[in-house]
């Protein structure tokens, strides 16, 4: 008997484990000392050649580029010398200075020899335009700037690379100044050709030869890459379109990392990029890392086999001393080491030898007395270590009831925890109360055989003379215990000597058991059962909070379920409606314009109507659409400095049809010089034509007067009409959704009510506050406030 019995016995160190410590130092120095010099080296070469390659690469696109941008110049410059030749020919100078001199006199305007100039200079402007595809728009401007005659390409506006708001319009117009020379050389006329940026682009993006990876483009200021129509972003472009120069490594709008050359071109507004990945540059150098890294390890392989050879014979004594030392330490005695050599390390084995000999003599007496003492200890330790599990498994329950909401998984993994912690527990089960409250049905259930389980399945009548049954009606623990026999005959094995069933109560209602079968006779005493019982209880709480979580958790899903439904629905319809729509409202617009042939009185008052109504639908489903992306979150303004005035006078000029065949006048009252703001101009227009257009709604005579100031750190503006007026209990009312005023007559207006919703949801997501002011029969004032500097959601300002 080891002197180790009594006691934990502490686990052996896996010796075999540690063989070669020493073995494994000198091979490692052997190791390095190798393969360090030659991978500085192999580092340093490795990192001149990607730095001249990038030097070269870098090199070949900015000669490229320069290419390009001098391409981009004499193209322009070309296009501009077939305007010329156009305008120097003397027909074309006989044409315009016929067209010029008619333009000054009001008799002459539509007379036939004007409108045969017209034509024909029209001819010649389309004969050019057929002739140089780069054109797509050609006209002959009097001295005034007003358009004399002109022409457009059919594949104008479907360009992907015209750019935004006219970029492209100022950069590559060409023009050529027609003079009187008798009137000393005074300007009578101008011919203006707008280039096609997309023949440009096209041109531009065939001077590559920058390898299979190699791409050159144009990027306008808005960030799109011209013929493409593409959104794109990388640090080079955005360096570039700030007016910024730069090369070297970088990553392209794609993410992939590149070498690249980027240039601002302001007499055009785009940037130039000419780009190369970084894989096809590098490749050869990464070739021969790759092979520089393969002989580096078949060195590695070389020196460490060489190294086993030499350190095996030094460190084979050594290991066999440490293997025996180590076993001594963890108790086994009966060590003995082979002395093999004379030198020192046959004197430590031959010492070695000598000392385990007199320790084993020491350690046998030793062991006698600590097993006398360890007898006395263990039972102690059985009941000490006994209540620590129990109460650990206490602890464990409690953490899985807060933490499992699940009630298959809670009840699995607390029957895990009570069987596994007892060693003893043969069996634990779990019963609950059916629905009919006549019997406790197994929900869950671990250990024991096959035939035990297949006993403890069957549900068990409240009542029953088991325990199980009784713990159930009485609500209180139930201990029975048996011998042998009876154990057979009951449970099918002898093993099971006692049984305990808990009820599991809620509020003084039983509404399950825990049964729990034990191989020890004296298991259940009156502490095992009190913290059992303690686990029962924790078991009920966490059961009806779980049954609690999977009722919200049902409701939830169905919630979302039911507002996915809801977006998902107005999403499809609205793309349903508007492509129809959109059709609609097409064909009828081309109908009215004569297109298909001329109409009858009848025939265009009904397109108009046809007309109008279809635009009312498509804002209608523009509106619906705006309320479920506020409602979803995914609304974005863009907001930019915004001139207030400029605003409001442009919306002034389109309400101005609002009001056709109403007595009322427009009026607008702006405070001079103000601010500008940060908004989002589209979104802002929308409001204001809102307002305007339900003071038109409700107004029949009178005035609408538009105003605007500045109030501490807000502008505030305001409209104002004579119309019926709106009820003060109808005031808050008419800013939310689908709701609206009435006429005077009593009937609903036209609309589905969400103007005013969506005009209240964009000023507050300006930062800003929208009410109404009104007396029925007086009129009403709409009022908005827009902050001057707009607050972050950092706490900022901009």
């Amino acid at each position: 008997m080891s002197v180790m019995a009594g006691v934990t016995e502490r686990p052996r160190i896996p010796t075999t484990g540690m063989r070669g410590g020493l073995g494994r130092t000198l091979l490692t120095a052997f190791l390095v000392l190798a393969i360090v010099p030659l991978s500085t080296m192999t580092w340093y070469a490795t990192r001149r050649e990607r730095h001249d390659i990038q030097r070269e690469v870098t090199a070949k696109l900015s000669s490229v580029a320069t290419v390009t941008e001098t391409y981009i110049r004499r193209w322009i410059e070309y296009h501009s010398g077939e305007l010329a030749l156009l305008a120097a020919l003397p027909d074309t100078q006989r044409i315009i200075l016929k067209l010029a001199e008619g333009s000054k006199t009001a008799a002459s305007t539509g007379s036939t020899q004007e409108e045969t100039a017209r034509a024909e200079l029209n001819a010649r402007l389309r004969a050019l335009m057929e002739h140089d595809t780069a054109f797509q728009y050609l006209a002959l401007l009097d001295a005034s700037d007003r358009v004399l005659a002109s022409v457009t390409s059919e594949s104008r506006g479907d360009s992907p690379c015209s750019g935004e708001s006219g970029t492209w319009r100022s950069a590559l117009t060409v023009e050529q100044t027609i003079t009187a020379p008798e009137e000393g050389a005074k300007v009578l006329a101008k011919l203006v050709g707008q280039l096609d940026p997309c023949a440009l682009v096209r041109d531009v993006e065939q001077l590559n030869g920058l390898g299979t990876t190699g791409e050159v483009y144009l990027v306008d200021r808005y960030g799109t890459i011209l013929s493409r129509g593409q959104k794109v972003s990388s640090p080079g472009i955005e360096a570039a379109l700030n007016g910024q120069d730069s090369e070297g490594l970088s990553y392209n709008y794609l993410g992939t990392p590149v070498i690249g050359v980027y240039r601002w071109l302001p007499e055009l507004e785009v940037a130039l990029a000419t780009e190369q990945s970084q894989e096809e540059a590098f490749a050869s150098t990464d070739n021969v890392t790759a092979a520089v890294v393969a002989a580096t390890l078949v060195v590695a392989m070389v020196t460490s086999i060489i190294a086993a050879v030499v350190t095996r014979q030094i460190t084979r004594p050594i290991v066999q001393l440490t293997e025996s030392a180590l076993n001594i330490a963890y108790g086994d005695m009966e060590q003995y080491v082979h002395v093999r050599s004379r030198d020192e390390i046959g004197i430590l084995a031959y010492v070695f030898n000598h000392m385990a000999a007199e320790l084993k003599a020491l350690y046998d007496d030793l062991e006698e007395k600590v097993a006398q003492r360890t007898a006395l200890l263990q039972k102690a330790n059985y009941q000490i270590q006994r209540r620590a599990i129990q109460l650990a498994t206490t602890v464990e329950v409690s953490q899985a009831a807060t933490s499992i909401l699940e009630p298959e998984q809670l009840l699995r993994e607390v029957v895990r925890l009570v069987q596994e912690s007892f060693y003893s527990y043969l069996y634990v089960g779990i019963y609950l109360l059916d629905e009919q409250k006549q019997q406790v049905v197994l929900n869950e259930s671990r250990g024991g055989s096959k035939e035990l389980a297949a006993l403890k399945s069957r549900p068990v009548p409240v009542g029953d003379s088991s325990v199980i049954g009784q713990a159930a009606l009485a609500g209180e623990p139930r201990i029975v215990k048996w011998d042998a026999e009876q154990a057979q005959a009951l449970f099918s094995t002898p093993f099971v000597r006692a049984e305990a069933a808990l009820p599991l109560k809620m509020r003084e209602q039983v509404i399950g058991v825990l049964d729990i079968l034990s191989t020890e006779e004296e298991d259940f005493d009156a502490d095992d059962i009190s913290v059992l019982q303690n686990v029962a209880n924790q078991i009920t709480i966490a059961l009806e909070n779980a049954r609690i979580y999977v009722t919200e958790r049902e409701a939830a899903r169905r919630l979302r379920e039911l507002d996915r439904s809801k977006r998902r629905f107005l999403v499809n319809m609205s793309h349903e409606l508007r492509t129809p729509l959109t059709n609609i409202i097409g064909f009828s617009r081309l109908m009215l314009k004569g297109i298909d042939g001329p109409l009858n009185e009848q025939q265009e008052r009904d397109l108009h109507i046809i007309y109008h109504n279809g635009q009312h639908l498509l804002g209608l489903i523009n509106d619906l659409l705006d309320i479920s992306q506020i409602e979803a979150g995914l609304m974005e303004l863009e907001f930019r400095e915004v001139n207030l005035g400029d605003l409001i006078n442009s919306v002034m000029a389109t309400a101005s049809a609002l009001v056709r065949g109403k007595d009322i006048e427009l009026r607008q009252e702006l405070q001079p010089e103000l601010p500008p703001v940060q908004a989002d101009a589209a979104r802002l227009r929308q409001v204001l034509l809102r307002l305007l257009a339900n003071a038109a709604k409700f107004t029949e005579r009178g005035h609408i007067t538009v105003r605007s100031w500045v109030d501490d750190d807000h502008v505030l503006v305001s409209v104002s009409d004579t119309g019926i007026g709106i009820p003060p209990e109808d005031q808050e009312r008419i800013f939310e959704q689908f709701e609206q005023g009435s006429l005077e007559n009593g009937r609903r207006p036209e609309g589905a009510g969400l103007g005013l919703a969506l005009s209240k949801e964009f000023i507050e997501m300006h930062g800003g506050h929208i009410w109404v002011e009104s007396q029925v029969g007086v009129g009403s004032t709409f009022i908005f406030t827009l902050p001057l500097r707009r607050t972050l959601s950092t706490g900022g300002t901009q």
